[in-house]
């Protein structure tokens, strides 16, 4: 069957009411997919900001540690550069 044929033989069996009730669901079935893929996209923003801070603070306290770290290198040098070891 072409498709001529075929959407004659549709349009014959359904009323212009229940082509419009079709078009009418199916414009509010596309607005609400679209609704949806917003919805999406915004959490998966959200959730991309949000390990961005998390990734953002764990960074911060590795930075906070490092210089721990250093401070400790440096007393320890000093200390050892002012008390002999006890060995000698």
């Amino acid at each position: 069957m072409e498709t001529h044929e075929f959407i004659e033989k549709l349009l014959s069996q359904v009323s212009l009411d229940e082509i419009d009730f079709a078009c009418d669901l199916e414009r509010v079935l596309a607005e609400e997919v679209k609704y949806l893929r917003q919805v999406i996209n915004a959490c998966a923003t959200q959730d991309a900001l949000e390990r961005d801070g998390v990734i953002t603070e764990l960074r911060a306290r590795l930075a906070e540690k490092d210089a721990q770290i250093a401070l400790l290198l440096n007393e320890n040098r000093f200390l050892k550069g002012h008390f002999p070891s006890p060995s000698s």
